[in-house]
């Protein structure tokens, strides 16, 4: 008999027990006891959430492990959070994040009807967190809610190939916002390095791991979860060239290593101090090559994303300062061959006020909206927006592609779905 799903939600934290507090808050609300909340700190001054947790570690559903006697590294508290989970499913999210145990009411499902399942995603929202140097952002809601299966082939390009991508490939299902299955996080384990994370770019290692070891993979379009994104986190300094400058050094600082050294970088000159693109790109050129994994055709749409990531950086002096450094990286490899897939565009910043609105896609809502100051308060408005979790159909025969089913429309038409990569070819 199939056990039962138990998702087992990590939290690591470090150095941001305000955020990791009313990440913490959100998620007890539930009355659901099909979870686990591993909450495991990382900070200089452990006594901060030590007292806090004196009274929640009383809620059954909470695993603490407290700072140990000296700071670990991402990699090392990132694999300590899983190795204290005991769900047959296992979650990731940031301490600046949050998610809805509802999720439960759409896995379970799922695994009802397909128990081969190994990785389930869904939709996530972003949202940054209020401070003087950010400003109210558009957030989009999507109309459908489809459960859908995912051709691994789909995952393996958008990851590897870097298709259709943006400043990062368009491939899901890391631990981080997906729920991995017990037994893939096991074979992983048993299959590469003998523990959960290898490579410090944590998020991406699993990604790769996942995609290349798993073959059933599930899809939600509806939002479970809410990638946040505060100040003193490193995705806040994505675009600020010298805040980015400052987390990387940090980061391999504790590291105790500059990852950008490893042997197995050796023909691939980039730097992690260039941005997102890169430190993914470094990631996957590490994993290639221990892994002896050959992927084809990636190089022209890594450039290209390359291209993209220098223009998130708004400021004439900062875009021109990246655009130089990847440049120079573009000219060394491949004898600079894809250099003249390289085309970043200056886009000055332009005062504006974010609205609301709808388009083919889906619906645009404030992050301030009603007075929102946390991921948690954004979600409530979403969910309230949004199909209810309990309404959600999976089919009971078994999941279907994105391109068998349909979808909703702005004018609430229900239309064949799109068959990803075929442009605007509808799949009857």
């Amino acid at each position: 008999m199939t056990q039962e799903p138990r998702l087992s939600i990590c939290v690591p934290s470090r150095n941001r027990q305000y955020y990791f507090k009313k990440t913490i808050e959100g998620i007890l609300r539930s009355s659901r006891t099909d979870f686990e909340l591993v909450l495991v700190d990382n900070s200089d001054d452990p006594s901060i959430m030590n007292d806090y947790m004196k009274e929640v570690v009383k809620d059954p559903r909470v695993v603490y492990l407290p700072s140990t006697d000296r700071t670990l590294s991402m990699l090392d508290n990132w694999e300590r959070t899983l190795e204290a989970a005991t769900g047959n499913w296992v979650t990731v999210i940031g301490d600046d994040d949050y998610i809805d145990p509802d999720v439960m009411i759409v896995l379970r499902k799922v695994v009802a009807a397909n128990p081969g399942v190994e990785a389930f995603a869904w939709g996530a929202l972003n949202y940054m967190w209020p401070s003087p140097q950010t400003r109210v952002q558009n957030v989009m809601i999507g109309f459908n809610h489809n459960v859908v299966k995912v051709p691994r082939s789909d995952s393996l390009k958008g990851m590897f190939g870097w298709h259709k991508a943006g400043i990062i490939p368009k491939a899901g299902f890391s631990v981080y916002h997906s729920a991995i299955s017990r037994p893939l996080l096991e074979k992983i384990k048993q299959t590469f390095c003998g523990r959960y994370f290898e490579h410090p770019t944590v998020d991406y290692d699993m990604a790769m791991k996942v995609i290349v070891t798993g073959r059933e993979f599930a899809f939600c379009q509806r939002p479970f979860s809410v990638m946040g994104s505060c100040p003193e986190s490193n995705s806040f300094a994505i675009g600020r060239i010298d805040d980015m400058k400052t987390r990387v050094e940090a980061f391999m600082k504790e590291l105790g290593r500059n990852m950008d050294e490893d042997p197995e970088l050796a023909d691939f000159p980039f730097s992690s101090h260039l941005g997102v693109s890169s430190v993914i790109g470094i990631t996957q050129q590490w994993f290639k090559k221990k892994y002896k994994l050959n992927f084809d055709g990636w190089e022209k749409n890594f450039a290209e994303a390359c291209a993209r990531n220098v223009e998130i950086f708004r400021e004439r002096e900062a875009f021109e300062i990246v655009k130089e450094g990847y440049t120079a990286a573009l000219k060394k490899w491949r004898r600079g061959k894809f250099l003249k897939y390289f085309n970043p565009v200056l886009i000055e910043n332009e005062l504006g006020i974010a609205i609301s609105g709808s388009n083919e896609m889906g619906t645009y809502i404030r992050s301030d909206i009603a007075g929102v100051t946390t991921p948690v308060e954004l979600f409530d408005i979403v969910n309230a927006m949004v199909m209810p979790a309990d309404m959600i159909k999976v089919r009971e025969e078994g999941l279907r592609y994105p391109w068998d089913e349909f979808m909703l429309t702005i004018d609430g038409e229900r239309r064949a779905g799109f068959q990803p990569g075929k442009g605007d070819k509808r799949v009857a």
